[in-house]
């Protein structure tokens, strides 16, 4: 594939609007380039070859028909989409990129075979990267931590997929495979010859550096049910040239701001006029005993002491009252959008936080400010935002009970029009597509700081909290221009540290895992999944305001999650990701690998996600800790929630061992042949802080447990009882601190627990009455006791 990225042009002075971009499109207009072999005069016919092949495939029942099909017009998805890259909806042209890439590989040195041990190491990095940062979702792996496991577990042009693909971090991992820069900071050095070492302690107990893996680009194939998550995807694994990117967006701003910064003016002292960032609003509540209106931000916010009041006492009959005893002040108006009367929670302006020049200054809002007010609300209602009823949910529908019943409920009208000015502006431009899908994107980034979510704290620290529709007593309403230049100053660096990616490298479809109709079996080289955690988030009801603005909505019908609104239970929510798993495991090469990251605090789903990837075939050989150093509101205030997440190594079975265990299945062979290619996919020597961990995959009891697991799920009898098996077991294989190794891992295993001392931590869970008698067990073998 040849479609490689623009190169930078330098930095132009701003011109009148349109004139720059016919500039842009001069440049770009004669350069060829070659898609899935076939050789297009420019990016423009490209796109337009392959938009008519997706339209006509849109026409087709069955297509549409696949599971997990978006909801959305024809329109919209091709407008959305930049086929055969990025379709929003599922990608018919999988298939053709992985033969591509397959076909693009490097050659092997005759002999080779892949064999990696599974990636034993905790893993701890931040969340504070540029491209990490740039936008928000509900779950996000920052791309450094998936990194790792694509350099142990891939070669570059090894083809990796990962179908719960959120914004697409790991296909940003895959590229940075290819950025010196990037694996450095991961504590690795790159050699001249593209090799990659990492540093590790010698049987001497010297510091030594090894080599690791290979640098070069992976490709890779990103899936997701969610509409927002792969058209977030698409904007960070796609090329755009920076310098213009900002010119536009700049001048885009500077337009809309001409029309419309009136919105957000207000008088300063001596007729000056500041330029608002933004404006709290408080609710109304009733006194229950005199009935009296108050306005609760009067009461119990202390801006000097930085707090909020529990409780107060009415100013009229000065009873005691807290909000949970209160009810709301109701107000209707004529909602425009809707075309009837409407009844929400009144809310009132309190305080206008605003700038002259590079001062802040706090004042009430006055005659001038509620003018302004109700000069907005006299403004047409805004096309942008469809008259759309809330999906069904218990978060998206949580706001009914206060009058937020529709989409236009959630943002204020100021801050709708002021949205849907700047979208005019990109959309009558009709900029390359790549750009105008990055600046809608940016648009996007901003919204979750736009909505009445968004709540002031007297520290002036404000925020949503992420995972609910939560609205707050006191919604801060945030300038559209200061929220979108804010996460501009974020989206620099974030296009800078990608501006070389190709989105030649990324397939990306929009789609569900459950069933993969465009990938073949046996095709993939590494598998990478950050699944859904059960009953933790409901994503389509939090991506709702997101996808309306897309226009194209999560089909949730196979999302993979338990919701009483969907009425998917813990037995539900297994059997979806047994058939993500399976098809997993359909498409995996064998002999490689998959990662799965997990968290939730529940055993039950925990047991439901292991029991799902047993059936499906896979062989569970780790189970490491990924920390993300940032915790979700859950996380952080529920005392029963799992600070770190899990990782989880798995295989499939490669094809020699498969025949064999057909062959020697019935007898005791097949038992044996069976441990000896599963001891040789575990760790054998795992470590923390330099103290040894013992490697619960080893123990005996889970060797059996193996055995049985495999054997039932292939129909066949265990020809060995468990006390059989343990007694067999020790004959045939060495045995250290209760666990069993080949005869060539001893050695390694001997001279680590030398170099590191005799003592041994174990790492166990103790979450039900085996677990608890394992851990008694192995506490009264290193110190009996009464």
């Amino acid at each position: 594939m040849t479609d490689q990225p623009q190169q930078e042009l330098p930095h132009m002075p701003p011109k009148p609007q349109g004139e720059l971009f016919t500039q842009i499109k001069n440049d770009t207009s004669d350069r060829k380039t070659t898609c899935l072999g076939i050789t297009f005069e420019n990016e423009d016919k490209r796109r337009t070859y392959f938009t008519e092949r997706l339209r006509e495939k849109l026409k087709d029942p069955e297509f549409r028909a696949i599971e997990g099909f978006p909801i959305g017009e024809d329109e919209d998805i091709l407008a959305l989409s930049d086929p055969p890259y990025y379709t929003a909806c599922p990608n018919p042209w999988v298939n053709d990129f992985i033969e591509l890439w397959e076909s693009e590989k490097p050659e092997k040195p005759e002999g080779w075979t892949y064999h990696r041990d599974p990636f034993a190491a905790d893993v701890n990095e931040g969340k504070n990267h540029p491209i990490y940062m740039a936008h928000s979702f509900h779950t996000k792996v920052p791309h450094r931590a998936i990194m790792r496991y694509i350099l142990h577990y891939t070669e570059p042009g090894d083809i990796i997929l990962d179908g719960f693909c959120g914004t697409g971090m790991t296909a940003v991992a895959a590229q940075m495979c290819g950025n010196q820069s990037e694996i450095r900071a991961l504590g690795y050095q790159v050699e001249g010859d593209g090799s990659i070492l990492n540093e590790i302690e010698s049987t001497n107990g010297r510091k030594v550096w090894s080599k690791y893996s290979k640098f070069g680009n992976r490709r890779c194939i990103l899936g997701d049910l969610s509409t927002i998550a792969t058209f977030i995807a698409y904007s960070y694994n796609s090329h755009t040239n920076i310098n213009y990117f900002l010119a536009e967006i700049n001048e885009i701003l500077k337009i809309t701001d001409n029309k419309l910064g009136w919105v957000y003016e207000t008088n300063h002292k001596d007729n000056d006029l500041g330029k608002i960032n933004y404006v709290v609003w408080s609710d109304v509540l009733i006194c229950p005993n005199c009935l009296n209106e108050i306005i609760l931000w009067n009461y119990v916010v202390d801006l000097e002491k930085e707090l909020i009041r529990d409780s107060f006492s009415c100013p009229k009959c000065g009873k005691k009252l807290k909000k949970e005893d209160m009810d709301y002040a109701w107000e209707t108006y004529y909602d425009q959008k809707l075309r009837r009367t409407h009844r929400i929670i009144k809310q009132v302006p309190v305080l206008i936080n605003y700038s002259i020049g590079n001062k802040r200054f706090e004042k009430l809002p006055d005659k001038h400010d509620i003018e302004v007010i109700n000069r907005v609300s006299g403004e047409p209602e805004p096309y942008l935002f469809p008259k759309l009823r809330m999906t069904e949910g218990s978060e998206s529908r949580r706001n009914d009970n206060i009058g937020l019943t529709h989409v236009h409920h959630y943002y204020t009208k100021r801050t709708r029009i002021v949205l849907e000015a700047l979208v005019s502006e990109i959309v009558k431009n009709k900029y390359e597509p790549t750009l105008e899908r990055l600046l809608l994107n940016l648009i996007t980034a901003a919204m979750v700081n736009l909505d009445k979510r968004y709540s002031f704290r007297p520290n002036r620290k404000g925020g949503i909290i992420k995972g609910t529709m939560y609205i707050p007593s006191f919604s801060q309403e945030n300038s559209v221009f200061n929220s979108i230049n804010n996460k501009l100053r974020q989206y620099k660096p974030a296009i800078k540290t990608r501006n070389k990616f190709s989105h030649a490298n990324t397939s990306i479809s929009c789609s569900s895992f459950t069933e993969n109709h465009f990938v073949k079996s046996d095709s993939i080289d590494y598998i990478y999944l950050d699944p859904p955690f059960g009953s933790n988030l409901n994503y389509s009801e939090l991506s709702f305001l997101w996808e309306s603005f897309l226009k194209i909505w999560t089909n949730n019908k196979a999302e993979v999650i338990e919701s009483k609104e969907q009425k998917k239970g813990l037995d539900e929510y297994r059997i979806l990701m047994t058939k993500c798993f399976y098809e997993a495991f359909r498409i995996l090469k064998p002999g490689r690998w998959i990662t799965i990251e997990f968290s939730n605090t529940q055993a039950s789903v925990w047991n439901s996600i292991q029991s799902a990837i047993s059936d499906a075939g896979f062989i569970v050989a780790n189970v490491s800790a990924l920390d993300k150093q940032q915790g979700s509101f859950k996380a952080v205030t529920t005392t029963t929630a799992v600070k770190q997440d899990l990782v989880i190594s798995a295989y499939k079975p490669n094809g020699g061992f498969t025949e064999r265990f057909f062959q020697e299945a019935e007898t005791e062979q097949g038992v044996w042949d069976f441990i000896r290619t599963h001891l040789s996919y575990l760790p054998v020597v795992k470590t923390n802080n330099n103290i040894l961990q013992h490697i619960p995959e080893r123990d005996p009891r889970i060797l059996y447990d193996q055995v049985v697991s495999y054997y039932v799920r292939n129909r066949f009898m265990v020809p060995l009882s468990s006390r059989e098996f343990q007694t067999g077991l020790k004959q045939r294989f060495a045995e250290r601190d209760g666990m069993m190794f080949l005869p060539q891992e001893v050695a390694e295993y001997d001279q680590a627990k030398l170099r590191l001392g005799n003592e041994i931590q174990y790492s166990l869970f103790v979450s039900n009455e085996l677990s608890a008698i394992d851990w008694l067990r192995r506490s009264l073998q290193e110190k009996p006791q009464t």
